[in-house]
Parts: structure tokens; C-alpha cells; sequence
């Protein structure tokens, strides 16, 4: 019976020693996509991020450039159109529009490109304020 329990003792070592061979691959082949897909999401949000947050700048100096008091509709929307040209290319196939009555409003719309072909993801941001008048008091 000793010889036996010897025999089935190191039957089982050799086993367990070449059980997990390849373990480590097979993890890295399961795990390393979902860590890389993790990692392209957080870079897509913060291009999308950063471009949110650039055509939101350039509708606010738009709307402070057409809301004075001798200035146009047209003024802001240059001023917005100039902030995006300095700012780069992080927008694409963007948009300006504005109006202007008491209140003035700029929307910024556009793409951004992504790494992946066929994904644009879209920004859309507006900025609005008062016009300034001048009222005389009695």
C-alpha cells in the first residue's frame, strides 16, 4: 500500500505542476482586450470632453462680443469662428449660428473625430446673455 500511495502521490504532483501551464496566457487573452477597450473609452471621453469644453469657450466669446452695444450678430459669430481657428482641429464639420434680439445666443455644433472609423461623436453647446443697453435715470 505504500508503494501504491507513493505511485498516486507523485501522480498527482506531476498533474498539478502541468495543470497550469498556459494559465497566464489564457488570462492575458481574456483580460488585456477589455483593459485596452478601457482604455480607449477614457481616451474618446476626453477628446469629447475637451472638445465640449472648447466649443463652449468659443460660444461664450462669441456672445460677449455680439451682446455690446454697437456690435452685431455677425461680430459674434466671427469672433466664435476665430477662437476655433486658434484653438485647432479638434471640431469637426462645426457649425456656427447665432441670434440676436434682448438676448444673444451662439451654438457651436461639430464632430469629433474618433479612432475608431465610422464613430463621430457630436458636440452641440450654446452660450446666451442679455444685450447691453444704456438706461438713463431720472
Amino acid at each position: 500500500m505504500t508503494h501504491l500511495g507513493q505511485k498516486l502521490r507523485r501522480r498527482s504532483r506531476a498533474l498539478a505542476a502541468r495543470g497550469d501551464r498556459g494559465a497566464l496566457s489564457l488570462e492575458l487573452v481574456i483580460i488585456f482586450p477589455a483593459v485596452l477597450m478601457l482604455i480607449l473609452i477614457a481616451v474618446h471621453v476626453g477628446l469629447w470632453w475637451h472638445a465640449r469644453n472648447t466649443a463652449l469657450s468659443a460660444a461664450q466669446l462669441g456672445v460677449e462680443a455680439a451682446r455690446q452695444r454697437h456690435a452685431s450678430i455677425g461680430d459674434g459669430t466671427a469672433e466664435t469662428r476665430a477662437f476655433l481657428d486658434r484653438a485647432g482641429g479638434s471640431i469637426s464639420s462645426r457649425q456656427v449660428a447665432g441670434s440676436r434680439g434682448q438676448t444673444v445666443r451662439i451654438e457651436v455644433t461639430g464632430y469629433v473625430e474618433t479612432m475608431i472609423p465610422g464613430l463621430r461623436l457630436r458636440v452641440d453647446q450654446h452660450a446666451d446673455a442679455s444685450v447691453e443697453r444704456v438706461t438713463e435715470t431720472p
